[in-house]
């Protein structure tokens, strides 16, 4: 699902209970990282739950790839792949992931943890940046 997509479905998504149910059902989309992927280098420090996420560049794009073992983790993954897949280190570094995040409604929502979960993961995209340039 794009990121256009996702939008769509949660603007249409009421309240809290509805955008849930939107993560957990876009959670099931998302593909399980393969088990050697599942280690300490992949693993998203300062997320509560479980996770992990694997950065590559293919031809200047960054390549996603990401597993969790909360649903609703692995839900925010699937949004947060969306919105960066594919996309330029400029693309990247202009993205405000937060207010887009905010303009979704899903902010208000979010625990402090798994804010900061998200957090973390956005971090480490933009992290990937500086690693890839030198």
């Amino acid at each position: 699902m794009n990121k256009a997509e996702i939008e769509s479905k949660l603007a249409g998504a009421h309240g809290w209970e509805g955008k849930n149910r939107l993560l957990v059902q876009l959670a099931r989309d998302l593909p399980p990282l393969p088990a050697s992927e599942l280690n300490d280098a992949n693993r998203i420090v300062g997320c509560e739950s479980t996770a992990w996420l694997t950065i590559a560049w293919q031809e200047e794009q960054i390549q996603l790839a990401a597993d969790s073992e909360s649903r609703i983790v692995k839900g925010l993954l699937v949004l947060l792949i969306a919105a960066y897949q594919g996309k330029t280190r400029a693309e990247i570094q202009a993205f405000d992931c937060e207010a887009w995040l905010i303009s979704l409604g899903l902010t208000r929502f979010l625990s402090a943890s798994r804010g900061n979960g998200v957090k973390a993961i956005i971090g480490k995209i933009h992290n990937a940046i500086g690693e890839a340039q030198h």
